[in-house]
């Protein structure tokens, strides 16, 4: 990274697609440079943040009224299928569900 150059990284990770390759071309840093840093700092792997990181802007997403299909799209997802795959192997619930629900309230 550039000195003098700051990033949110929760931003910068969604500009780049949760794309490790990308994250490291913005930062202008080696994807092993990266990894090291990150586990230090952060007491994580990148990808294992990244994807708590995209369950959590997903669910904020949902609970606003965004439907799963727009969310899927938006954190770059493939097709809705994995989106809804991914989010009820991690919240243990689908996203329509997870809707429902946060709505019912």
């Amino acid at each position: 990274m550039q000195p003098g150059k700051t990033a949110c990284l929760q931003r910068l990770v969604l500009k780049c697609g949760y794309r490790i390759g990308e994250v490291c071309a913005s930062l202008e840093c080696s994807e092993r440079y990266f990894y090291k840093v990150f586990l230090d700092d952060v007491g994580l792997p990148p990808k294992e943040w990244m994807r708590n990181e995209r369950m959590v802007v997903a669910r904020r997403m949902l609970a606003g009224g965004r439907s799963p299909g727009d969310v899927a799209l938006a954190l770059g997802f493939s097709a809705v299928g994995n989106f809804r795959r991914e989010f009820q192997a991690f919240h243990q619930v689908t996203p329509a569900c997870y809707q429902r629900e946060t709505w019912r309230r």
